[in-house]
């Protein structure tokens, strides 16, 4: 009853009153409540107890600097140092999903082994301490399972792929994969970015080649909205000018955003005046880059005799655009390429290739350094998913490496190969599909599902009638290259190229309203993991088009 009366008059716990004396009481008193024999050790800032647990080795570490204690499981598992990338990996995975324990390792130099640990950061107060460090220490022994049986997944995994840097195979794959479904997903999509700095602007002629397509535009007026008007009729003045004039000025936004109407001819129809405008708008910034959005609307034509209201010209087409401005110089970013060149020639020279970045072993293998640069800027902008300005440096090294393919080393030959998916890869982007086609081409026959997938996105985003044809190719090249036709004998790594050659092939059979053979297809689907939300979106609209259309159940093998 007394104890009782006190907890009631007790004051609530104030983080104030949590410091490095009372965190000691209250974890001593916890500890001779858990069976537990302490040893303690005085730091310059905090002191730390050492104890056992469940056969378990803890710590807890007590700042006085902050009110909550670290509790410690040390050397839970121990692995050997040539696994030092599978470990980075495996513990960033598990630090991304764990909701408290993180995982971190050491190198014991003198048994050249990893030791692995799990840190938790706890609150403590005097009535709930045994509980949750009973709590926090029997979770870690759950962790502690997870994380080996992980870990040793992973090195198997490594071991089959032949490579121990597990973290760079993965991520290389998975953001191609990534790039690859969004595309796979998504027809209308904006055409994300292009990066420009005080020497390298956007132009509204460029913006018209490739955003738009409209290579041979003829400008005829420009006008643009700031709190004022300017109009400019020197085509050339139009052709050079700059996105960003209005908005970005001595490395800074000078306003929130500017319009601008544009007027100009095609020359199929030199005397039909086509007519765009702009909204350009501030967006955001970091230290190294400004970023604005640029949004462009083509107006379609008036109804006329002779122009069906189905045409290309009756049709508004608008693209929403992510611009960067660079604020780093142009010098600044060739002597990062330069650095990192040289760097790469110097690892490969005294035999360090296991020790070349990402970065730089896309060009160890390109001997022109001109080619080198163009590849090197090139490929980090395609990662950020900055295409413009991605296809305008990747071109340039197709040119260079294309020239002299004949001379190409096998190293630079692959080089050149990855060019041209990228390059295609942008130009889908960009909805410029007949170019992407183009570049594409290259890849056909190289046995790369990356490669495949895209050139596949490619035929059906252009509504290219080969697009089944390409598919069952494919899918019958995949077959034959099983035993007695049997899908479950395939390849792991290859089934989700599988699993996106039955999405795409569904996917044209809807645009062909051959619903009942999709409907079969997709119905196969609906028990695979990877495919069943697919199956069940696309089964419902199918179900809606019949719905609409009056199918019936009998197919339909009508055009669209």
């Amino acid at each position: 009853m007394i104890n009782k009366i006190r907890n009631i008059f007790r004051q609530p716990l104030q983080l104030s009153n949590l410091n490095q004396s009372e965190n000691r009481r209250i974890v001593s008193k916890a500890l001779k409540a858990l069976n537990c024999t302490g040893v303690w050790r005085e730091e310059k800032e905090a002191v730390i107890v050492r104890f056992d647990f469940q056969s378990g080795h803890f710590g807890i570490h007590i700042s006085n600097q902050h009110p909550q204690v670290e509790l410690s499981f040390l050397f839970f598992a121990e692995t050997e140092v040539n696994d030092i990338n599978i470990v980075r990996h495996v513990c960033n995975q598990f630090n991304l999903n764990s909701d408290g324990p993180r995982f971190s390792y050491t190198i014991n130099e003198e048994t050249n082994v990893i030791d692995l640990h799990i840190l938790r950061t706890l609150l403590l107060d005097d009535d709930r301490a045994k509980e949750i460090l009973s709590s926090a220490m029997v979770d870690s022994f759950a962790w502690q399972s997870a994380f080996v049986r992980n870990l040793n997944e992973v090195k198997r995994d490594a071991k089959n792929s032949d490579t121990n840097d597990i973290e760079r195979a993965v991520k290389d794959l998975s953001r191609d994969f990534f790039l690859l479904r969004e595309q796979e997903l998504r027809h209308q999509k904006t055409a994300p970015g292009w990066r420009q700095n005080d020497k390298d602007v956007a132009t509204l002629s460029q913006w018209m080649d490739k955003v738009f397509g409209m290579v041979d535009a003829v400008f005829s007026e420009l006008t643009v909205v700031t709190e004022g008007l300017t109009v400019i009729n020197d085509r050339d003045a139009i052709a050079s000018y700059n996105l960003s004039e209005e908005l970005i000025a001595d490395g800074s936004f000078v306003r929130q955003n500017v319009m601008l109407d544009l007027i100009f001819f095609l020359p199929s129809h030199p005397t039909t005046r086509r007519r765009m405008t702009f909204s350009i708008q501030q967006a955001d910034s970091c230290d190294d880059v400004l970023y604005y959005q640029v949004v462009a609307t083509l107006l379609p034509l008036p109804s006329a005799a002779g122009r069906p209201l189905y045409s290309r010209e009756m049709q508004v087409v608008s693209r929403s655009v992510l611009l960067a401005y660079d604020l780093r110089t142009t010098k600044q970013l060739q002597d990062e390429f330069v650095y990192m060149w040289k760097e790469a020639k110097s690892k490969i020279a005294n035999g360090e290739g296991n020790q070349l970045t990402e970065e730089q072993q896309v060009i160890a293998n390109v001997v022109n350094m001109d080619a080198g640069q163009f590849v090197y800027r090139g490929r980090a902008l395609y990662r950020q998913k900055r295409y413009y300005e991605a296809v305008a440096t990747l071109e340039n090294a197709f040119r260079l490496l294309h020239a002299g393919f004949q001379k190409l080393g096998k190293g630079e030959r692959d080089i050149f190969f990855e060019i041209c998916y990228m390059l295609g890869f942008c130009y889908n982007e960009l909805r410029q599909y007949e170019r992407a086609y183009y570049y594409l081409t290259f890849t056909i026959g190289l046995n790369r599902a990356v490669y495949a997938e895209e050139y596949v996105n490619c035929l059906v985003n252009m509504g290219d009638f080969r697009s089944l044809m390409s598919i069952d190719n494919i899918l019958e090249e995949l077959r034959n290259s099983v035993p007695d036709d049997d899908e479950e004998e395939l390849d792991p790594l290859l089934r989700p190229f599988l699993q996106f050659l039955y999405r795409r092939k569904a996917y044209v059979l809807i645009e062909l309203r051959r619903l009942d053979e999709a409907e079969q297809l997709l119905r196969q689907m609906v028990d695979d993991p990877e495919n069943s939300d697919f199956a069940l979106d696309e089964l419902a609209y199918i179900q809606r088009l019949r719905e609409k259309e009056g199918i019936s159940g009998k197919d339909n093998s009508k055009g669209k």
